[in-house]
C-alpha cells in the first residue's frame, strides 16, 4: 500500500505549523475537521483550527517545531487511520505542562480531488482516556 502521498501531506502540515503559515495549516484540514487542542478542549472547522494553531504557536512563544517519527497507516478506501510518534520541541517554552513526545492518532480522508485532508487531529492519542471523569 503506497502511503507516500499521505506522509507528504502530514510533512506539509508540520512544515506549515513550524513556519507559522496558518493559511496552509488550515487547508490541510477537512472543512468540518476536529482538532484536540489539549485534553478537554477541541475545536471544529477550518477557521477555528487556524485560530487554535495561532494560539498554540503563541503559547510556545513562536518557537514550535513539530515532527513525526515512526508511523503506521491503515487505509480503508478514502479513509486512513494514522498512528504516529509525534515530537513537539520548543526552545523558547521549556516549561510546558504537556508532553513533548506523543503517541498521536490522526484520521485522514481523501477529498474528491485526491488530496488527503486531516479530519481528526488528536496528537494526545489514547492519553485522552486518562483525562476522562
Amino acid at each position: 500500500m503506497n502511503d507516500h502521498s499521505l506522509k507528504q501531506e502530514i510533512a506539509k502540515a508540520d512544515k506549515a505549523i513550524n513556519e507559522r503559515d496558518f493559511d496552509t495549516v488550515a487547508n490541510c484540514y477537512a472543512e468540518e475537521a476536529v482538532l484536540v487542542v489539549k485534553p478537554g478542549t477541541q475545536v471544529q472547522g477550518r477557521e477555528a483550527i487556524k485560530a487554535a494553531h495561532q494560539r498554540i504557536s503563541d503559547y510556545f512563544n513562536d518557537s514550535l517545531n513539530v515532527s513525526q517519527g515512526n508511523m503506521v497507516i491503515i487505509k480503508a478506501g478514502n479513509i486512513a487511520l494514522v498512528l504516529s510518534k509525534t515530537y513537539i520541541e520548543s526552545p523558547e517554552k521549556l516549561d510546558s505542562k504537556f508532553s513533548n513526545e506523543r503517541d498521536a492518532i490522526y484520521v485522514y480522508q481523501k477529498s474528491a480531488d485526491g488530496q488527503w485532508l486531516c479530519a481528526i487531529d488528536n496528537s494526545y492519542g489514547v492519553e485522552l482516556l486518562n483525562t476522562q471523569d
